[in-house]
């Protein structure tokens, strides 16, 4: 007798997401942590709700991870498992929105011809688990919009939380979402939507209130925004690099949406590409801030190729250049062939080594850098600390009181790009970078000594001004033992933003950290009228650079 068993093929979208998950695990396997996967992976060593410039989802992707595998493939696990999953998304939506059967080849080439999709397919960062909550927010918004039941709001809400714990860009697709069907204010459901949506969001934005909203304060306060053509010319031309040679913006733009669901695709392109522009107008936009519309443009760009009657060839040949590209970036990420500069120029393995071999016993605190301590951390099991000066920036760093605890009062070797004194000791990482040892006795820091401006007169150039202080110290006892004996005393700078001349008040008298009650600091403001920005720092007479103790405050000087 024989038997015939029926067997239903395999979609080929599953081969897609197979091949894609394959190529992904071995990437992960053979490449070192690169860009800035290490400082993540610092986050998911201190799991919270928030962290100074993301929400909390990578790190929690990479704990897991790591939980379950050791070394690079652990930190990339779940990011290259979901980031293979947008693939599989992308296809779905493609395939439920074509009016026929779908060129797998020519969608299938899209995809994977996609610099961006490739990176944020594995890369353990947060524009990973961005990408994909934004495909599976514009496939469940497909369902809801099909049908309007309970099950398809919840889905939505929670789907919506998910992609805002991913990075804050999330709520350009949300919002421009919204904007394209204003209808949907009349659907009971979508207030459901919002609340389970703002229920699942409020511990993150209860830990933004507790901290002062360090986030928003860093985007929207702190940076010294100013017109700059270059940064405008920057945007424009990038944007056109990564979205060709096919130009998919274009094939974007050009399709004409056919419903509803297409609309919002449409709007979710056409509104991040000018949200991004308009940005540029006030300060620098990194070019991979758009990739979140990649999603909504990789679809519309699909179904306007596939309804073109001629030049169908030539795209597809130049969609093959680009995954020609794709290949040779991957494969040098993997063997490191040449470097790229902020991805694997570093050579983390071998600095590490270095480092510990160089520090002899004493631990590391680095200075201005936020990549190198975890990179240093991450190989080494060891860790290390990092400081910043006020020409820098803040980073998580500023947030870890339990880190910075452990290398008070200790011998350590400081590590800075450039020597701060004589014997300073220059250590060069072949194929990475140069870095400076310069050994610390009785190192101290005071990260967790705050001061807040509670009041400030106007500020009239070259006359009398008053900031209204007050100290919020979590200092240990022998901490602040340490500060009265180290001489320390608290300093007010301000920063021209258009020149970036910097003036510096040293306040007369002894700072009395112990005590919260406010007091005034007088000074003669700057001579120069214009846009200033201000902060304290606090500081002891062997301190090395100028630190951040307090939030940055934007005033003018007229």
């Amino acid at each position: 007798m024989t038997a015939k068993f029926n067997s239903k093929p395999v979609n080929k979208v599953w081969w897609l997401f197979g091949i894609v998950l394959l190529v992904n695990i071995v990437q992960s396997f053979s490449s070192a942590l690169l860009n800035d996967e290490p400082y993540y992976w610092l986050y998911a060593q201190y799991l919270s709700w928030g962290y100074f410039d993301h929400p909390p989802m990578i790190a929690l992707l990479i704990k897991a991870g790591s939980t379950l595998l050791h070394g690079e493939i652990g930190v990339r696990l779940l990011t290259s498992v979901i980031g293979s999953l947008t693939f599989w998304l992308i296809y779905k939506i493609i395939e439920d929105e074509a009016e026929g059967p779908v060129n797998f080849k020519l969608a299938a080439l899209l995809l994977v011809s996609s610099i961006f999709l490739n990176l944020y397919s594995f890369l353990a960062i947060p524009d990973t688990p961005m990408l994909f909550f934004a495909t599976l927010f514009l496939y469940a918004y497909r369902k809801y919009l099909n049908a309007d039941t309970l099950l398809n709001a919840v889905a939505l809400g929670v789907v919506a939380a998910l992609l805002l714990y991913s990075k804050y860009h999330g709520i350009l697709v949300i919002g421009f979402t919204v904007l394209s069907n204003p209808r949907l204010v009349f659907r009971k459901t979508f207030y459901l939507i919002i609340i389970i949506t703002t229920g699942l969001y409020l511990p993150h934005i209860n830990w933004q209130a507790e901290h002062d909203y360090p986030t928003i304060r860093f985007q929207f306060l702190e940076r010294a925004n100013a017109f700059s053509i270059q940064h405008v010319l920057s945007y424009i031309g990038e944007q056109a690099a990564v979205t060709g040679p096919v130009i998919l913006l274009l094939f974007g733009m050009l399709y004409r949406p056919k419903n509803q669901f297409q609309k919002s695709l449409k709007y979710n392109v056409a509104g991040v590409f000018l949200f991004f522009l308009f940005s540029s107008f006030k300060d620098m936009v990194n070019v991979h801030w758009t990739a979140i519309v990649w999603p909504a443009m990789l679809c519309l760009a699909y179904l306007y190729i596939a309804e073109l009657k001629i030049y169908r060839k030539p795209i597809v040949g130049l969609l093959i250049v680009n995954l020609m590209a794709v290949i040779v970036l991957r494969v040098n990420l993997a063997m490191d062939l040449f470097p790229i500069s902020n991805f694997n120029d570093k050579n983390p393995r071998l600095m590490a080594a270095t480092l510990k071999k160089e520090s002899g016993g004493y631990p590391l605190v680095f200075a201005d850098t936020y990549n190198d301590p975890a990179y240093f951390s991450f190989y080494s099991h060891e860790e290390s600390f990092a400081v910043n000066d006020i020409w820098y920036k803040k980073t998580q760093y500023n947030y870890l009181p339990q880190l910075e605890q452990k290398f008070q009062h200790k011998t350590v070797n400081y590590v800075s790009d450039g020597p701060v004194s004589k014997i300073s000791r220059k250590i060069i990482i072949p194929h990475g970078k140069t870095y400076y040892l310069t050994t610390v006795p009785d190192f101290s820091s005071f990260t967790n000594l705050k001061v807040d401006v509670l009041d400030a007169t106007p500020f009239r150039a070259g006359a009398p001004g008053i900031v209204r202080l007050s100290i919020d110290s979590k200092l240990s006892f022998i901490e602040r033992k340490q500060f009265k004996i180290k001489g320390g005393y608290l300093v007010l700078t301000f920063i021209n933003n258009k020149t970036g001349a910097a003036l510096y008040y040293r306040y007369p008298m002894p700072l009395a950290i112990a005590d919260k009650a406010p007091f005034n600091f007088k000074f003669i403001a700057p001579a120069i009228k214009g846009s200033y920005r201000y902060l304290l720092s606090v500081l002891t007479q062997d301190h090395i650079g100028i630190g951040f103790n307090s939030n940055v405050y934007n005033c003018r000087v007229d």
